[in-house]
């Protein structure tokens, strides 16, 4: 079951909010992420990329800390003094999706009440972890997780929307978010009791920060053999959604140096797994098991023939057959995330870069259909972890607007 309590956290000042709140920045470069703290001062950026300001010098979170005590001397971020449930809305293009931020207990990691599906790196993990440690907080903000479809959970949230909200304001990334804070003794028991009937919690984005806070918390409880399981590095900040909130938009793949006299070739290998047509320059795949394979200015449609797709939770998702029955045995892509042809890309223009891309350079594209929330948490209740690059959760969360002390 799900344990998710109230949080006390760090918070900007209402009135500083929608100049201190960033979106993620996984789409530009760090000189522009450096731009937009020194064109912006108060930009969270300069707290949780520290490094695109100052380099990567011994002493970056040293300075990353400083900065952050003297906004909070300032009164830039303000603490809590009692804890409480935050709902955080996101609105972009269309879309809505309202979340639960609190506490979940790190020993739900090591319990397995908490799953994942992607492997982190040492180097990143050990990295964050210093970050953390320098600042004595989660400076990433709350973990994006998600649970099963839950009725009495959006019914909560949709009577305590009906609120005037603490922030709501346009961010950076052009998303709405809107924030209530929820503190009324009956609110807080009535979500306490939903969140103890609503299963586990999956991970949806945010793996690296939860191994740091369970790596945290082990060395901390080694430290301190007297640990009472109070303390704050106990516990991990989360936002949990239900599935039919979120939305899952797919990873296109680019394959660079390839020779477009081969088109032909290729097409017909393939069709020994799928069926292959012709499409609309600039289609999109219409279900589970249909890719577009772009190239030049032509585009086909690759229907998977259903003889072709694995029984494994894992081996059956898209990203995994585009990778084990196309870019391993044609272009001889063992690894995409260290191959130096391979290109991903996400986000809401993934399918105008990828026909730009395709068009301009020597390269093949592919778009699969996107993942599906019952598949990532199939491939998490199996134990098994899915490719790199196979989510992209849209709108993202802003990083600045809750930052959880230790």
């Amino acid at each position: 079951m799900a344990d998710v309590r109230p949080i006390a956290c760090l918070r900007p000042d209402a009135e500083l909010a929608a100049r201190i709140a960033t979106g993620p920045h996984s789409e530009i470069s760090k000189q522009e992420i450096k731009d937009k703290i020194l064109e912006n001062p108060l930009s969270y950026s300069r707290i949780v990329h520290p490094k695109c300001l100052y380099g990567s010098v011994p002493d970056v979170y040293d300075r990353t800390a400083d900065d952050l005590k003297e906004w909070i001397s300032r009164d830039i971020f303000r603490q809590d003094e009692n804890a409480a449930f935050y709902i955080y809305r996101l609105t972009s293009c269309g879309h809505t999706q309202s979340g639960l931020v609190g506490l979940t207990p790190v020993d739900d990691i090591v319990s397995g009440r908490i799953h994942a599906h992607e492997k982190v790196r040492e180097n990143k993990l050990a990295d964050l972890m210093m970050h953390i440690d320098k600042c004595g907080a989660q400076v990433g903000g709350p973990v994006l997780m998600a649970i099963h479809a839950n009725k009495r959970f959006l019914q909560w949230i949709a009577e305590q929307e009906k609120q005037v909200p603490l922030y709501d304001f346009v961010s950076e990334n052009g998303v709405l978010n809107q924030i209530w804070r929820i503190d009324d003794p009956d609110a807080v028991r009535d979500m306490a009791d939903i969140m103890s009937g609503a299963g586990d919690l999956y991970i949806a984005d945010g793996h690296h920060r939860v191994m740091a806070a369970a790596a945290i918390c082990e060395r901390n409880r080694k430290r301190d053999p007297a640990f009472t399981g109070n303390e704050p590095w106990n516990y991990l900040p989360c936002v949990c959604f239900a599935e039919d909130e979120l939305k899952i938009l797919p990873f296109a793949r680019i394959v660079e140096g390839y020779r477009h006299r081969t088109l032909d070739t290729l097409l017909s290998l393939l069709s020994d797994s799928f069926a292959v047509e012709p499409c609309e320059y600039g289609a999109e795949p219409r279900k589970k098991g249909e890719f577009i394979l772009v190239s030049g200015e032509k585009s086909f449609r690759l229907l998977l023939k259903e003889e072709c797709r694995p029984d494994d939770p894992q081996a059956s998702l898209d990203v995994s057959v585009l990778q084990d029955l196309v870019l391993e045995p044609f272009f001889g892509v063992r690894d995409p995330k260290t191959d130096p042809r391979m290109e991903f890309i996400g986000g809401m223009k993934y399918r105008d870069q990828l026909l730009a891309v395709c068009r301009a350079e020597d390269a093949v594209g592919f778009l699969p259909y996107p993942t599906s929330m019952d598949e990532l948490f199939a491939v998490a209740d199996a134990g098994e972890t899915m490719p790199p690059k196979s989510t992209w959760f849209e709108p993202k969360l802003c990083n600045g607007l809750f930052i959880y002390r230790l």
